[in-house]
């Protein structure tokens, strides 16, 4: 007998979830005159849409049948009434889409009118340092780095800002990084930081020098409370205590100590594959969980949800227990789940998404579990519009939908197949996991792909051979991890067993990340752009393909000869575009994980620093085969090289630090690319020798070039993507290398920012006169920049206090190999090795750096993640590429 042909699915409040999301990410970036305007037309649209279903609802009935002749004829056909019928609802869901939208943009309206008013608004615009009170949302979680010193990332919410602590109507959320003090903090816990603020594409971004201090963060009233805040939970020494997490942080410490000296990198994993702990990861493990496309493993996530209430429902199953107790059991143990995990935003997110997911997959729903699942999420975005913006929630929508509309006809597909060479059990848990990991992934990867702009090469098949060790860890870890401390020995028995699959699963990690290309960039531009639109589509035709195969129906009975029914033969034109679109699809995406192809810079760089020997060149990319050109090395004929390696056809500007050969020779190479805006800082008209040597051992001099203006100190500047500013740029320095500009420069990537600090050659005495703050004209040295270029190559006379005033992710040190000079000095490279990560070009050639989006919670896979790729914030990751473009061949 045939299985029961599906329910169509009802995606009627499809429409209402796509708007409430689109208007929650674009509705921040209106003004408030805009944002009246779009709620206003989106009412009319309603009022509209909602007149037109009304209008239509008496043809859409089916009437009595007429009695006369008459009547027959002007009654409407069964064709006329389907059509009408389906006019009605599209013109119904518009309706409630519409005033879903308005709403949502109402809603943003007043927030941002409400911060204006305070001050929030103007306090993220001006990114200058500011004490705030906070509340701790999150567990914090140490950012992998291979830069030195931990760091921690932690979402909060801002519940006071400013000197007089002015109090927030509604709490603002955020993404904090600081000091590894910050791994301390438990959620709940209520503590006072001094910050720099800034807002990025929606997200807030508070970035901490120093750890947490206790709460509260003004005086004391008499009463001893702090206006608009809760006592905060704290010991002594202004460390924040972690007992604020009670029982639960015990419980994750006895289950992190039972994993520990587990097989191979189990210990590593097995707390973030069960309860979202991270903090037993390696740097190592956890950047090759990301970049194999794995990470979404090692977070609490729908999908881990949805196999843990598959698990109790086929157990239960088999013991006959009839559906209303089965349902019961599943929410009582993802409550369960709830409970021991922590109930956090994002943890009870994943619960309610997973069990969504298990009712349409286990539970034969799936026309039910969409309805909700759309009502479920228009439901959170009108209450709460600032989530639309969090990757976290738009990736548990995805891989909830992904396994609502794919996983069963997927698993149907799979079970047919792997039944016929495993036992039933087997076939069907295999199954059940390879199509819930392989759905969500693909319904969340078009997201993916807009957050980070790359891919993971070997995502899918790591995911594959990953998926068949979930379902165990996922189960019996959770048993495990519940009574970890009621039962130790039988927790430790499970997590004996389930260490081999979770070694298992690094062992995959490990290797997918270390096969070449493991993590590409999406290109950039109209290629990119089509590459997306043909990557959707084709998500989107497997999807229609699998649905539309669950439901064909066949017949009950085996028709056998002339009455047989024909095979193949017949093309239909949906099914040429499904397959064209299927594989256009992958064709695309195929050219984008394979590897580029030596030599060549990576689609998406941004910075380059350039190996012209003994000499400094940076190229930032201000748009699409443009740059502006800082330096520009001793040479024409490597400055060429280098820009033609980048595919740079216009030069936008030249900006010389100050007037030595090595930094200026090979400017002929620039000027061929256009007409650039030439910009050059030297000693003052009454200092002697404008642009020549001043002492002993200090490079030739040359004249400013023809058309160039002097760089001062203040200037700021922009020529497309990159904008300039000039901190101090001294005429009455002694000598030339002192009169360097030192130039602060922003590339906008669609990642972010990326910031540059230029050095030029200034010595140590001028550097710790800047720091000392004797030049009142100039701005202070940046507290930040991603990338940091070493001042005269590295020179010991360069000076130590300069790179450790700037905390930057790299720093750079552009010489020539086996240079005569002997740069860059010993000293210079202990003094940077314990900063950050030190590059030089006359070992690595031309450097390209390109800016990653991630994020403090590990934003790097489509999962509903439930710690958040989740806050969703785009936190910055340096990625480098060697080029061989210098004199020599470049570098190794």
């Amino acid at each position: 007998m045939n299985r029961r042909l599906p329910a169509a699915i009802d995606a009627r409040w499809a429409p209402a979830l796509v708007t409430a999301l689109a208007v929650g990410n674009l509705a921040p970036q209106w003004t408030s005159t805009g944002t009246t305007l779009v709620s206003v037309g989106l009412v009319a649209v309603a009022i509209a849409a909602a007149v037109t279903a009304v209008g239509l609802r008496g043809r859409a009935r089916t009437a009595v049948p007429p009695a006369t002749p008459q009547e027959r004829g002007a009654a409407a056909t069964p064709q006329e009434r389907g059509a009408a019928a389906a006019a009605r609802t599209a013109a119904g869901a518009l309706a409630v889409a519409a005033a879903v939208g308005a709403l949502v943009s109402q809603s943003v309206a007043l927030r941002v009118g409400e911060e204006e008013r305070i001050g929030w608004a103007q306090t993220l615009q001006a990114e200058q340092p500011v004490r705030v009170a906070l509340q701790i949302s999150t567990d914090p979680r140490e950012l992998a780095s291979a830069y030195g010193a931990r760091r921690a990332a932690v979402t909060v919410d801002v519940t006071a800002f400013g000197p007089d602590q002015q109090g927030m109507a509604e709490t603002a959320s955020a993404v904090l990084t600081g000091p590894e003090g910050w791994l301390e903090a438990a959620p709940g816990e209520s503590v006072c930081a001094v910050v720099e603020p800034r807002r990025e594409d929606g997200t807030v971004f508070l970035r901490a020098t120093a750890d947490p201090r206790p709460a509260p963060c003004v005086r004391e009233n008499p009463d001893g409370e702090r206006p608009g805040s809760r006592p905060a939970a704290h010991g002594g020494d202004g460390v924040v205590s972690p007992d604020a997490g009670g029982g639960r942080e015990r419980l994750r410490a006895a289950f992190r100590d039972q994993a520990d000296g587990t097989l191979g990198t189990a210990g590593e994993l097995i707390p973030g594959l069960v309860l979202g702990d991270r903090s037993a990861q390696s740097p190592e493990t956890d950047q090759a969980m990301k970049d194999a496309g794995l990470s979404h493993l090692s977070a609490v996530s729908g999908a881990n949800c949805a196999l843990l209430a598959g698990a109790v429902t086929g157990l239960l199953r088999l013991l006959r227990v009839n559906r209303t107790a089965v349902f019961a059991a599943v929410i009582a143990t993802l409550v369960v789940f709830v409970v021991i995990v922590g109930p956090e935003p994002s943890v009870l997110r994943a619960a309610v998404m997973g069990g969504l997911g298990a009712l349409a997959l286990f539970g034969g729903r799936s026309r039910h579990a969409f309805t909700l699942l759309c009502l479920a999420g228009t439901a959170v975005v009108v209450a709460v519009p600032g989530l639309a913006t969090e990757p976290a929630l738009q990736l548990s929508v995805a891989a909830t939908a992904g396994i609502i509309l794919g996983a069963r006809p997927a698993e149907a597909h799979l079970y047919r197949f792997f039944g016929h060479v495993l036992p039933g059990w087997a076939a069907r848990w295999l199954s059940v996991t390879l199509a819930v990991t392989t759905c969500a992934h693909l319904a969340c990867q078009p997201i993916l792909l807009a957050m980070t702009g790359t891919v993971s090469a070997y995502a899918i098949p790591a995911n594959m051979l990953a998926a068949p060790a979930v379902a165990p860890i996922t189960v019996l870890g959770t048993a495990a991890a519940g009574l970890v401390l009621a039962l130790p020995p039988v927790s430790a028995a499970i997590v004996w067993v389930i260490q081999l699959p979770a070694a298992y699963i690094g062992l995959v990690a490990h290797v997918c990340a270390g096969l070449p290309g493991a993590l590409r960039p999406w290109p950039e531009g109209g290629l990119g752009l089509v590459l997306a639109v043909l990557t959707v589509a084709a998500t989107a035709a497997l999807y229609a393909v699998l649905l539309l195969t669950e439901r064909r129906r066949h017949a009950p009975v085996r028709r056998q000869g002339l009455s047989a029914p024909r095979r193949g033969g017949r093309l239909t034109v949906s099914g040429v575009l499904v397959a064209v679109l299927i594989a256009s699809g992958a064709g695309g995406y195929s050219a984008v994980v394979l590897p580029a192809p030596a030599g060549q810079a990576p689609a998406d760089w941004a910075v380059a620093f350039c190996d012209v020997g003994q000499g400094d060149m940076a190229v930032l990319r201000s748009g699409p085969e443009r740059a502006v050109v800082v330096d520009v090395g001793p040479e024409p004929e490597p400055a060429a090289a280098c820009l033609e390696a980048l595919g740079i056809a216009r030069v936008d500007a030249v900006l010389l630090t100050h007037l030595h050969a090595d930094h200026t020779g090979g400017l002929d190479a620039a000027i061929a690319l256009g007409a650039p805006a030439l910009r050059h800082a030297t000693r003052g008209e009454g200092v002697r020798g404008l642009g020549l040597p001043a002492a002993a051992g200090e490079e030739a001099g040359t004249d400013p070039p023809p058309g160039s203006r002097r760089l001062r100190t203040g200037d700021r500047e922009s020529s497309g993507d990159v904008t300039w500013q000039v901190l101090l740029a001294d005429e009455d320095a002694a000598t030339e290398n002192d009169a360097s500009a030192q130039i602060l420069a922003t590339v906008q990537t669609g990642r972010g920012p990326l910031r540059v600090f230029f050095t030029g050659d200034i010595e140590q005495d001028a550097a710790d006169a800047w720091i000392a703050g004797r030049h009142e004209d100039a701005a202070a040295p940046p507290a930040h920049a991603h990338l940091y270029s070493v001042a005269h190559h590295g020179a010991r006379n360069g000076g130590a206090a300069l790179p450790r005033a700037v905390d930057a992710d790299a720093y750079v040190v552009s010489a020539g190999r086996d240079n005569p000079y002997g740069h860059p000095h010993p000293q210079t490279l202990q003094v940077l090795a314990p900063l950050g990560a030190v590059l030089r070009t006359d070992e690595a050639g031309t450097v390209v750096v390109s800016l990653e989006a991630g994020t403090a919670q590990d934003l790097e896979h489509p999962a509903d993640d439930g710690t958040s790729p989740a806050g969703a914030q785009t936190t910055a990751r340096l990625r480098f590429h060697a080029l061989s473009t210098g004199p020599e061949g470049g570098g190794r």
